[in-house]
C-alpha cells in the first residue's frame, strides 16, 4: 500500500502529459482574403533626381499558410500570398494616350515567407494573441503595352493577430503585417517596359516599397 502512495503522483504526472499530448496538434493550415494598403513605388536615380514615383492601387489579396507548431506556443509556417492590382506610371515618366491619360497596367505581386510565430496565453482559452515575423521574396508580374515581365525582391514581414478555436481542430485567423519589399535599380527597366515609359531606363536608387496587410481566414489545426 505505501508503494502505492509512493507511485501515484507519478502516476497522474503521466497522465496528465497523456491529455497535454493528444490535445497538441502539430500542423495549421490556413486559407485566407483580405485587403493590401499599397505604398508607391519611387523613380529615383542615384544622384538623387526625383522623376515620381510608380503608382500601385491598394486592392484584395488571397492566399495560404502552412505551419508547423514546435511547441504550445511557438511556430514556423510557409507563407503565400498573391495581390491583384494596378500600376501606373507618373506623368513624367509615361508615354501618354490619345486621350491624354496615362497607361495603366496589370500587376500581380507575390509574396512567399517564411514566417516565425510566437502565441500568448490569456485569460480565454480559445483565443490565441500572437506576434509574427518574416523573411522572403516578393514578385511583381507586370503586364501591358503588349509586353509582360517579372521580378523577384527581398522582403521581409512584422505583424500580429489573434486565432479563435472553436474546437481543437477548427477555428478562425485574424492578422495585420506591415510588409516592405527592398528594391533594386535593375527594375526600372520593368515599369518602362509595360507602362510605355522611355525616361526611365536609368540607373535607380534602391528603394523601399510598403504594404499594409490585412487578413482573415479559417484555420484548420490536425
Amino acid at each position: 500500500m505505501k508503494n502505492v502512495w509512493l507511485q501515484l503522483p507519478l502516476l497522474i504526472l503521466l497522465a496528465s502529459s497523456t491529455v497535454l499530448a493528444e490535445d497538441f496538434k502539430r500542423f495549421e493550415f490556413q486559407p485566407f482574403g483580405g485587403f493590401t494598403a499599397s505604398g508607391s513605388i519611387p523613380l529615383i536615380t542615384g544622384d538623387d533626381v526625383d522623376h515620381g514615383s510608380v503608382h500601385v492601387n491598394s486592392s484584395f489579396n488571397l492566399g495560404g499558410n502552412f505551419a508547423v507548431n514546435l511547441n504550445e506556443l511557438d511556430a514556423v509556417e510557409a507563407h503565400w500570398q498573391r495581390q491583384f492590382t494596378e500600376g501606373r506610371l507618373p506623368a513624367g515618366v509615361a508615354a501618354p494616350l490619345s486621350s491624354g491619360q496615362l497607361p495603366a497596367f496589370d500587376l500581380k505581386i507575390d509574396q512567399i515567407h517564411c514566417n516565425f510565430l510566437h502565441h500568448y496565453r490569456i485569460a480565454d482559452p480559445k483565443a490565441m494573441p500572437y506576434v509574427m515575423a518574416g523573411v522572403g521574396v516578393t514578385t511583381y508580374y507586370a503586364d501591358g503595352n503588349g509586353q509582360s515581365d517579372s521580378k523577384s525582391y527581398f522582403s521581409v514581414a512584422l505583424g500580429g493577430g489573434v486565432k479563435y478555436f472553436l474546437t481543437s481542430h477548427f477555428g478562425f485567423r485574424g492578422e495585420a503585417r506591415w510588409s516592405p519589399t527592398l528594391l533594386s535599380s535593375s527594375g526600372s527597366s520593368l515599369w518602362c517596359s509595360v507602362g510605355g515609359g522611355a525616361t526611365c531606363l536609368i540607373n535607380l536608387k534602391t528603394s523601399v516599397q510598403h504594404q499594409l496587410d490585412l487578413t482573415g481566414g479559417i484555420v484548420f489545426r490536425f
